[in-house]
């Protein structure tokens, strides 16, 4: 499991964990010390994220449609913080594999 830490001006501290395979995402564990309305729903949001291709854009597009069909508030965070950690923890499983 790989992890990024963001912390984004005006926001919460932020802990993006993943696990990859074949390219893909295979989980995901949000932490940190934001808060999200309703509370179960840091787990919808973390299954939205199960098997997709951790680029930037798809990322976000992913996350926007869980949290607009959820009615999810994200409060001291952003679609944009969770899609950029995500990518980021990522990428340390790439640099992972590299020899």
């Amino acid at each position: 499991m790989h992890t990024a830490v963001i912390k984004a001006p005006g926001e919460k501290l932020l802990r993006v964990s993943i696990d990859m395979a074949d390219g893909l995402v295979q989980g995901v564990r949000l932490t940190g010390d934001f808060f999200v309305h309703p509370e179960e729903a840091v787990l919808r949001i973390e299954e939205a994220l199960r098997g997709v291709r951790p680029e930037l854009n798809t990322v976000r597009d992913r996350l926007r449609e869980a949290v607009d069909s959820g009615g999810i508030q994200l409060i001291g965070l952003s679609i944009e913080s969770i899609a950029r950690g995500t990518v980021e923890a990522a990428s340390g499983c790439d640099a992972e594999k590299q020899p």
